[in-house]
């Protein structure tokens, strides 16, 4: 059973930093096409969701390293950072889509 779920913990973290990296490259291109006085700001955001990102691909690779017994804390762990990274791809998301329309 353990093997089926790290299995598919791999399967769906994989999918999940494409997804995240997928609308990072999308919003990044939208901050590039704006004309504001807030893109400064907007790079930013970008700059901290990268790191985010980042993260949340050192933890799932440190869950992806972890024994078994050390592997459901790990994986939660990696959880926890892809659901703030999402999260934060939604917000950042919804905010731009709320300016440019």
């Amino acid at each position: 059973m353990s093997r089926r779920n790290r299995q598919a913990f791999d399967t769906l973290s994989r999918d999940l930093v494409l997804r995240a990296t997928d609308r990072m490259e999308t919003l990044r291109s939208m901050v590039e096409r704006a004309d504001s006085d807030r893109r400064e700001t907007w790079e930013r955001t970008l700059d901290r969701l990268r790191g985010l990102n980042n993260r949340a691909i050192a933890r799932i690779e440190a869950a992806h390293m972890a024994d078994d017994d050390a592997w459901p804390f790990a994986r939660a762990q990696a959880d926890q950072a892809m659901m703030e990274l999402m999260r934060a791809l939604d917000e950042f998301d919804g905010h731009l889509r709320l300016l440019a329309a």
